[in-house]
């Protein structure tokens, strides 16, 4: 029988290399996860490293393993294997839908990989060497030698990309979908068709700009908006002034507020003027023909500039509130408006209002005012943070009109809901993609009645990176049974139901949020008469208001009830007229 000692002293060689290099990706591993990159092809290259580093540390073991056999097979003492695998644990921030970059952890991240190329390279063929001298396969040390490669050459391709993102977008932080997208680009999956035609539009297509927009509402991609991001950033100055004023290009997700606001005032100036024109030709021709079916084709025009020019009248600035930010419009159909009160882009604290039934263009002055109210309420209590309260009158509510009758379009069916949500999740992939990094940037969703059921289906569509927070109010169901459904976090979907409320009472799409055995947290919101107790939530002065306010701010433990009334002589039926207590004493 061989002597052991030889195979013995091969084992403590391999097991010192062991001890000292099966960590050497946990660094890498734990930057990843620590923040949080998602987007292009971070997610991926994170999958990737988790694997290399996994067999890093295979590899060490199956080494060591195979030579305590060799050692027990020449007769000597079976080998104590150490444990090789480790656990990677994060140190990071509250978790947020809104995630930035650090330059400072990127170059730390490039630093551990470049270390595990330099010194794995050397390792692997140490080991090698050793397996191979006793007669035993190299193939362990091969593998740390073709991880090492992977570690050198993907540190120098992110070096290269960071660098080149530095030098393009200035200040020590990096939009998280410029670097998703740009920095991890080698590893991404994007559609070849939205990359083709951003190229087009970089060239000053206009036809690009309709296509992105087709890809935007179909809701499919979750990385376009982030794409879209990236390459505004690679742009210069001079094209980005060209291609400001293409028709639509403000409508795209993932743009900077600012720019999509410029971009959209341009286009609602030039529709007004392209419609007074034509206005005033169909008015001529109206009189010169005195032909009555030609009255209907006037209206419609006449009807679309009274719109623009609504549009103009509500972005008016209000004493006291930030500048109102166009975000997107349209005054075809039954319209679209999207307006933010604050920039959605530097806000600690973004809440974005989705309403239901009657909602759209026409009605949009009321939806202004509630989320102007929302940016009042929650600012007052806000401390340093800042608020933008956005409107999102992005899809075809319900009506109260003849489509009722269509279930593509009723109240009663969930369709409308379904084509929305995809359009609110894009629109959410923008405001991510746009943001400014801060690790405790808030995004918050308040869904008021069949706005509850487009922003639930929307959740499901974007599990955990809608919103931090999800508050419904009047709700007659949100698309699912339970809130851990929704994919937020545990007691982040808020429930308000005031008394009387007809729509909060139906349950009609999945289970009853207001039930118990929903999971969600109820905020106590007060009462109101039957016809407009739905409407009441943003009542000035109103507790439901007030405790809306808190949950944007994150102040959860002040969210608090209704003022006792037993002071005051109450009527026998209150819900029928809550304020006859106080007509004796006016």
């Amino acid at each position: 029988m061989a002597d052991h000692t030889a195979a013995l002293e091969a084992y403590g060689r391999a097991a010192a290399l062991a001890a000292e290099h099966h960590t050497h990706l946990d660094t890498a591993m734990r930057l990843m996860r620590s923040h949080a990159w998602v987007g292009g092809g971070a997610p991926a290259f994170t999958a990737a490293l988790a694997r290399h580093r996994a067999g890093l540390q295979s590899s060490l073991t199956v080494a060591l393993t195979t030579l305590a056999h060799l050692v027990v097979r020449q007769g000597g003492p079976a080998p104590a294997l150490p444990a090789l695998t480790t656990s990677v644990t994060t140190m990071s921030a509250t978790p947020g839908t809104f995630q930035g970059i650090d330059p400072l952890a990127m170059s730390a991240l490039i630093s551990a990989l470049e270390h595990a190329g330099q010194t794995l390279s050397a390792a692997g063929t140490r080991l090698a060497a050793e397996l191979s001298a006793h007669g035993l396969p190299a193939e362990p040390g091969h593998s740390l030698g073709r991880i090492a490669d992977w570690s050198t050459t993907h540190s120098a391709d992110l070096r290269r990309r960071l660098t080149r993102i530095q030098q393009t977008v200035p200040g020590t932080s990096l939009p998280a979908g410029l670097a998703a997208h740009d920095l991890f680009a080698a590893h991404a999956t994007d559609p070849a068709a939205a990359q083709a035609l951003l190229a087009r539009l970089a060239g000053g297509d206009g036809d690009a700009v309709i296509r992105l927009l087709d890809l935007q509402d179909q809701g499919g991609d979750p990385g376009l908006a982030a794409r879209v991001h990236a390459w505004w950033h690679t742009l210069t100055q001079g094209s980005r002034e060209e291609l400001i004023r293409l028709p639509g290009l403000g409508l795209l997700n993932g743009l900077p507020a600012s720019v999509r606001d410029r971009s959209n005032r341009l286009g609602l100036a030039s529709q007004k003027a392209a419609l007074k024109g034509r206005l005033h030709a169909a008015a001529a021709e109206l009189d010169r023909l005195d032909d009555p079916t030609l009255f209907g084709g006037w209206e419609r025009l006449a009807n679309q500039l009274r719109r623009i020019e609504n549009i103009e009248r509500e972005l008016q600035p209000v004493a006291g509130h930030p500048p109102p930010l166009l975000l997107a419009f349209d005054v075809n159909g039954q319209g679209r408006l999207i307006v933010s009160w604050g920039d959605p882009d530097t806000a600690d604290t973004t809440v974005t209002s989705v309403s239901g039934l009657t909602s759209g263009l026409d009605a949009a002055p009321g939806d202004l005012q509630r989320s102007r109210a929302l940016w009042q309420q929650a600012t007052a209590t806000s401390g340093s943070r800042s608020i933008a309260a956005i409107t999102w009158l992005g899809y075809d509510a319900p009506q109260i009109d003849p489509g009722v009758f269509d279930p593509a379009k009723s109240v009663a069916f969930g369709h409308a809901a379904a084509k929305g949500a995809t359009a609110l999740a894009s629109f959410a992939d923008g405001l991510r993609a746009a943001h400014e990094p801060s690790s405790t940037a808030r995004a918050v969703i308040v869904g008021h009645s069949y706005g509850s059921l487009t922003t639930g289906k929307a959740a499901t569509l974007r599990p955990g990176r809608l919103a931090d927070d999800l508050i419904f109010v009047g709700s007659p169901g949100v698309g699912v049974d339970h809130a851990t459904e929704l994919g937020v976090a545990p007691g982040h979907v808020w429930v308000g139901e005031a008394g009387n409320d007809p729509v909060a009472a139906l349950g009609r799409f999945g289970a009853d949020p207001g039930n118990a055995s929903f999971g969600a947290q109820h905020f106590p919101v007060g009462r109101d008469v039957y016809t407009r107790a739905h409407s009441s939530y943003w009542d000035p002065a109103s507790v439901s208001l007030a405790n809306m306010g808190r949950i944007i701010n994150g102040q959860y433990d002040k969210v608090a009830g209704p003022e006792s009334h037993n002071a005051q002589p109450q009527p026998l039926m209150p819900e029928l007229a809550p304020d006859l207590a106080l007509r004796p004493q006016r």
